[in-house]
């Protein structure tokens, strides 16, 4: 089952408790998935924290899978940890749920629309 932010009740550009929830409950089938780099979980986890570019999402997170699963063995606090910043940082990803601080250039809330004074 779909597991997206609206029926979890989470307010746009705040799905990091729902990516992390997420994570946890699915550990396996994402370690697996993010080594193959695809699979419905990794879907489920883009729709989640609203990543609109899900072959980067992918790749990225396939490059990563030494970063995000580490030697010895991580508890599922901290895949949950490594996965969503590097959601967050991972710029090329555009994950906008992610996105909570007003500098960001995918924030939550904000317009980014110059006025002719700052120009």
């Amino acid at each position: 089952m779909a597991l997206g932010c609206a029926a979890r009740g989470v307010p746009p550009g705040d799905a990091t408790a729902a990516s992390r929830e997420y994570i946890i409950e699915h550990r396996a089938a994402l370690e697996q998935e993010i080594q193959l780099g695809s699979g419905d979980h990794l879907y489920e986890l883009s729709r989640i924290a609203d990543c609109r570019n899900l072959p980067e999402f992918n790749r990225a997170l396939r490059r990563s899978h030494a970063e995000i699963f580490p030697v010895p063995p991580p508890s599922d606090e901290q895949v949950a940890d490594n996965l969503v910043g590097l959601m967050r940082r991972e710029r090329a990803m555009v994950c906008r749920d992610l996105e909570l601080d007003r500098k960001r250039p995918f924030a939550a809330g904000t317009r980014h629309v110059e006025s002719p004074e700052r120009r």
